[in-house]
């Protein structure tokens, strides 16, 4: 505990109460105003020799005469405070043969704060009844309030000598025993990550023993059930194991800065920027398409992971058929379910909202740790397999630009054509799924026609992919149309499509 210094004592000292010729005499008949004036005199006496209970009890009476006069509050408050400190620094011995009866150290604190903040909202301005909440406080062991204190009564009287002391021996103080129950600890191993070979970040212990950080747990038991290090089979729910609370509170408490930026790199490789994104190559993903998909591949489990501790999209594209490379063009997803299944794979749903075109593309490290790579070297052979697996899982990460259709003004007349088309195209659309329903055996039916999720006119190229999503399409042809930036085309070509599916009952 922090104890007042000698500033503060020194500045805790009685008020002398006006004699009965003072201005404020008008306000009470004199007989009792001499009364009060003797009730106060007797306290200052009392409070000088050191009997302070004996100050209390003629300052209570004289408060009971003369209810809230800031003299005889603040004196009163002086006297709590002193009897707190005094009942505080007693020794053991002195309890131990002189034991007192009545109010504990923390209970005459509490009143001596009561009277200080009734001065302060009363007569705030004067710099004592600052100081005298600040003592309290302290006394309370509450020492930001008590500096918050002292800053006001500076803000008050900012030239007074008494404040500015009594702030710089509570700011030594303060930071002393801060030190003194947190020596600083010097950074050895034992903080650092034994995968990463960094600074532990959210600490995770296995049943066995073990601390890593969870992201590098996690990425490790993607290729396996066992602890890295002993090999024994661990049972972790990867999104639902805990954080080692009290050893993550030493290590953001002892190394800040290393935290921060353990936590900001930690942050970069979740968060994706607006213009980078994660990518799943898989298949040509159309906005307003649905799709169930179930990860199993390691790298994609890491990248799942990272994008469901962020925004929950990524990017779906396939390989161009036309050149064997990632294609140009994708679209992004987002995450509605996801369900992590026991032996590390995710089950998800997702569904196709923006179009996007890849600038640039590379292969994300799933470890992100340069160090690691470097220890591993040329010992690659000697290397432990889960070492090779983890540096091994990359999965793609690509820079890119988003785009969407053509845009026609407001109230144009190719805008009220296109909109118009489009209502005609939603009755077509309509009309076949009224007749695939009739057509096609609940056993073949592999798709839900739901006539209500139709967009509206207002939003022809939303609407122009919906009606994409009802024909069974080829990936290029999918590619075309995700491509094209022509809404009314689009919706001509889906039309055609569809016409085309009906007449050769290839309905999905």
């Amino acid at each position: 505990m922090v104890t007042p210094s000698a500033s503060f004592s020194a500045a805790l000292v009685v008020e002398d109460f006006p004699p009965l010729e003072s201005d404020d005499t008008m306000e009470m008949p004199p007989d009792k105003y001499r009364e009060v004036f003797d009730l106060a005199q007797c306290g200052a006496r009392a409070f000088r020799e050191g009997r302070f209970d004996e100050a209390i009890s003629f300052y209570s009476k004289a408060h009971n005469l003369r209810s809230g006069d800031p003299i005889i509050l603040s004196n009163r408050s002086s006297a709590f405070c002193l009897i707190s400190q005094v009942l505080r620094e007693r020794s053991a011995a002195d309890s131990e043969y002189q034991p007192l009866n009545g109010l504990d150290p923390t209970t005459h604190a509490e009143l001596a704060l009561k009277d200080a903040e009734k001065v302060v909202t009363t007569h705030g301005n004067s710099p004592r009844p600052y100081l005298l909440k600040a003592y309290a406080l302290i006394l309370l062991e509450r020492y930001q309030e008590a500096r918050e204190s002292l800053l006001s009564g500076l803000q008050v009287d900012p030239p007074s000598h008494i404040l500015q002391t009594c702030l710089g021996d509570l700011d030594r103080n303060t930071n002393a025993a801060a030190r003194a129950r947190c020596p600083r600890l010097d950074r050895t191993d034992d903080f650092e990550c034994t995968l990463c070979f960094k600074l532990l970040f959210e600490p995770v212990t296995t049943p066995c023993g073990h601390t890593f950080c969870r992201s590098c747990l996690h990425q490790s038991m993607d290729h396996g059930n066992k602890c890295p290090m002993c090999r024994t089979v661990l049972f972790i729910g990867p999104r639902t194991y805990p954080i080692s609370v009290t050893l993550s509170n030493i290590i953001q408490k002892n190394f800040t800065e290393e935290y921060a930026e353990r936590r900001s790199e930690h942050e970069n490789m979740t968060y994706a920027g607006i213009d980078l994104m994660p990518l799943f190559v898989m298949d040509v993903v159309l906005p307003c398409q649905k799709m169930a998909l179930n990860i199993f591949e390691p790298r994609y489990r890491l990248m799942v992971r990272r994008i469901m501790e962020g925004n929950r999209r990524m990017g779906m594209v396939a390989i161009d058929s036309a050149t064997g490379t990632v294609a140009d063009c994708g679209c992004e997803v987002e995450i509605l379910e996801c369900e992590p299944l026991p032996d590390g794979r995710f089950y998800l749903e997702v569904e196709g909202s923006r179009r996007f075109r890849i600038l640039r593309s590379w292969d994300e490290d799933g470890s992100c740790h340069a160090r690691l790579l470097r220890l591993v070297g040329s010992r690659r052979q000697h290397a432990r397999p889960w070492v090779l697996l983890w540096i091994e899982s990359r999965y793609r990460v690509a820079e890119i630009e988003w785009f969407q259709d053509f845009s026609l003004p407001e109230g144009s007349q190719e805008r009220r054509d296109l909109i118009e088309r489009a209502n005609e195209a939603s009755e077509l659309a309509r009309t076949y799924i009224r007749r695939a329903r009739e057509t096609i055996t609940p056993v073949r039916r592999t798709r839900h026609f739901d006539l209500e999720s139709i967009p509206g006119p207002q939003d022809p190229e939303k609407f122009s992919f919906w009606l994409v999503n009802l024909i069974n399409l080829r990936p290029s042809d999918k590619l075309d149309l995700l491509r094209l930036c022509d809404t009314r085309e689009r919706i001509s070509r889906s039309l055609r499509l569809l016409g085309n599916a009906e007449q050769g009952c290839r309905v999905q």
